[in-house]
């Protein structure tokens, strides 16, 4: 008995839930179901890639691994209770109805997702993403900025944007974008 006590007196206690906590937008859900939604339709996609130094590539294509091509995006996503003191949340409705979500580091914190901008419709369907992601460690930087923009309507992808540089230790750094509409 006194285990058990010794047990649940060490355990956290489970923080309360807000409705506003309730209400933020998974991103992660939602980019689940673009990527099923998108396997099965395989829409033509063209996608242009500049890295610096070299001409621009652009293709046009139904063959998309969409797990791999929107996996920068799910690392956007904010809604987990973890990562809540991180970050300040203002929301904003605007004159037309749509919501506008900002997410910000708060200072001396260094996570992976900088900022978040997201904006939803006045029915919470996703119209755009934009977020600054960078990672940095002693072999490695990254930093991307990151956009996706949808039908305001469906809130089905349209199209997405990453920007970024790169550098390993002892090696040149490597700008690089991404454009892809569908």
């Amino acid at each position: 008995m006194v285990l058990l006590l010794a047990t649940t007196a060490c355990e956290r206690p489970t923080p309360p839930t807000s409705a506003e906590a309730e209400a933020s937008y998974n991103l992660t859900t939602y980019l689940e179901q673009q990527i099923e939604r998108l396997q099965a339709e395989q829409p033509m996609v063209l996608k242009s890639v500049t890295t610096e130094g070299t001409p621009t590539e652009t293709i046009e294509t139904a063959a998309v691994d969409w797990k791999d091509e929107l996996a920068v995006f799910e690392q956007a996503d904010l809604n987990r209770p973890a990562l809540e003191e991180y970050y300040t949340k203002q929301e904003q409705v605007l004159g037309n109805g749509s919501i506008i979500v900002e997410y910000n580091r708060v200072e001396d914190a260094e996570p992976l997702v900088h900022y978040l901008r997201l904006e939803l419709s006045p029915d919470r369907k996703l119209k755009q993403l934009n977020a600054l992601l960078q990672d940095q460690n002693v072999l490695f930087y990254s930093r991307r900025n990151v956009q996706l923009s949808a039908d305001p309507a469906s809130g089905n992808i349209s199209g997405y944007r990453v920007e970024g540089v790169q550098k390993l230790v002892l090696s040149d750094s490597l700008h690089y974008r991404v454009d892809a509409n569908l």
